[in-house]
């Protein structure tokens, strides 16, 4: 079971129905991104919801703000009437047989094909796009995938270089994003939270 998720499930740690140890029913995108990056993070701020606000948050919520206004419709997959291309912002979509949600900053259609993007406050690695940007990214393209869309591509834009980075959805990140959210479970599930990082504070 699948479909556009209603405005009570939104892509935030207030989502989460409380501390438990069992896994939580939808698991947001931007929750996976952290779960890439920390688990211990991730734990901490899903199961036991400590979180602080700091100034790299708050401009990053500011970023936000400036595209999470929805604009635009998404169309049924099966819609071939609808003229390409078009343009969504801020599309809240779930799947319940993935146990995922995601908040899309933006959605471009052309013809049968729609592409995310993410916006992240911040400069892109060295090479590119960081892992659990892309990670999240990938979460957003099989959720749209499970809503009967097509999506090979996305992009994730980068707001203190201004750059936009082309991400393919091939199957070696389909594979690493689903290992990755099997293992999210199994941590999310688990009454003690994961060791910190080596040189972490947390």
């Amino acid at each position: 079971m699948h479909g556009q998720a209603s405005e009570d499930d939104g892509d935030t740690i207030e989502g989460h129905p409380g501390h438990t140890t069992a896994t939580p029913e939808l698991v947001p995108a931007r929750m996976v991104n952290e779960f890439v990056y920390c688990p211990r993070l991730f734990y901490l701020e899903w199961i036991h919801r400590e979180f602080e606000h700091s100034a790299d948050t708050l401009e990053g919520a500011a970023v936000h703000r400036r595209v999470d206004r929805e604009t635009g419709t998404l169309p049924p997959p099966d819609d071939a009437s609808v003229e390409a291309p078009f343009q969504a912002r801020s599309v809240l979509l779930s799947s319940v047989s993935l146990g995922l949600i995601a908040r899309i900053d933006l959605l471009e259609g052309d013809g049968d094909t729609v592409r995310p993007v993410d916006y992240k406050k911040g400069a892109p690695g060295k090479h590119g796009p960081w892992d659990p940007d892309k990670v999240q990214l990938c979460v957003q393209a099989l959720i749209l995938r499970e809503n009967g869309y097509r999506c090979d591509e996305g992009d994730i834009y980068y707001a203190t270089t201004k750059q936009r980075f082309s991400v393919r959805f091939d199957e070696a990140l389909v594979q690493k994003t689903l290992a990755v959210i099997q293992d999210l479970r199994r941590v999310a599930a688990d009454s003690t939270a994961p060791p910190p990082l080596v040189d972490s504070p947390n």
